[in-house]
């Protein structure tokens, strides 16, 4: 999209539509899942009246913090943003085919994703996999983009603090700006989602990106989103495009233990040392350029709960990658529970 920024994400302070009184559905929370949501219920169930509703009244670009709320990072921002499709687990398999897919068609229709082709390597089993590295930001604002045209009712700057019954038999969700009365509600608000619907109580844990200074040359663009098992976890380096251009990341799972969710923590060294660095020792040239981190769901499927008929909750995480299955299923789910 060749649309500025700025006016993509309606970050003018005077975009601030009143909100409605009544909905069909509201769905709170504008990351991967619902904007997807909204894209699709927008796409083929038209006639519906939704109200997106989102607390970022600005997205900052990828690999920017300046704006985030140290307590509310919206992970997806700062994540690795890969595609990969091929998995042994069938439901991960359609989930990111159909994604990949959907993703594909977007750029042949010119959509700016600052998408790299890259592949998978599994140094544990010599696997090379193909797959797609993207802005997931910009997929997102993308998403947010085509809803509002088709008719979605975007309300930026608006923190959700609740959800209650309603008086006939609807919901009633209350913000920071006033309450929205809908039929149907999906809150979708990633780790935060347990707090206003605590039967959804899934784990959460942190996700950190090291955003390093290494040249990132011709030949190493075409570096493999590298898989490195350590114990019982593993670290993942990959070349992904920032707002500071194409640098290398690395990130890990399950090998330095981390439950600061207040901010970044640099435990580059005790990654190096924990074996990745005697696996890529080129890695030990590295300096840490910048962290990105955030708080996301610590399982990778998607977990719905329904503690009342018409207020659904849902997270996943890494949820970009699946996050076309993901928008299409929930919003057939809520169009059917309308009436």
């Amino acid at each position: 999209m060749t649309t500025d920024h700025a006016q993509r994400t309606g970050n003018s302070p005077t975009d601030r539509t009143p909100l409605p009184g009544d909905v069909d559905v509201a769905i709170c929370g504008a990351g991967p899942i619902g904007a997807a949501t909204a894209h699709f219920l927008a796409r083929r169930h038209p006639g519906l009246r939704v109200a997106l509703l989102t607390d970022h009244a600005a997205a900052p670009p990828d690999g920017s913090t300046a704006d985030a709320d140290p307590e509310h990072h919206a992970t997806y921002r700062y994540s690795g943003g890969s595609i990969r499709w091929a998995w042994d687990d069938a439901v991960k398999r359609e989930m990111t085919n159909e994604t990949a897919g959907f993703v594909r068609a977007l750029l042949s229709d010119g959509v700016e994703l600052d998408a790299l082709e890259n592949t998978y390597h599994l140094l544990h089993t010599g696997e090379l996999i193909p797959a797609l590295n993207l802005s997931a930001a910009r997929l997102v604002d993308h998403l947010v983009d085509t809803a509002r045209a088709d008719g979605v009712a975007w309300h930026p700057g608006t923190t959700v603090t609740g959800v209650r019954p309603g008086d006939d038999g609807g919901h009633v969700v209350e913000t920071s700006r006033g309450d929205v009365r809908a039929r149907q509600v999906l809150v979708a608000l990633g780790a935060r989602t347990p707090q206003l619907v605590p039967a959804h109580d899934t784990e959460a844990e942190k996700r950190q990106l090291f955003v390093l200074d290494l040249p990132v040359t011709d030949a190493r663009e075409r570096l493999p989103h590298t898989i490195v098992p350590v114990g019982k976890g593993f670290a993942y380096v990959l070349v992904k495009r920032t707002d500071g251009g194409v640098r290398v990341v690395v990130g890990q799972e399950d090998i330095v233990e981390d439950d600061d969710t207040g901010g970044p923590v640099d435990y580059w060294e005790e990654l190096l040392d924990s074996g990745v660095g005697d696996v890529l020792p080129w890695l030990r040239d590295a300096g840490v350029e910048r962290i990105l981190w955030g708080v996301d769901s610590a399982h990778k499927k998607l977990a719905v709960t329904e503690p009342t008929p018409g207020l659904l909750a849902a997270n996943c995480g890494s949820a970009v990658r699946s996050s076309a299955w993901i928008g299409r299923t929930l919003a057939a789910r809520l169009a059917a529970g309308r009436g």
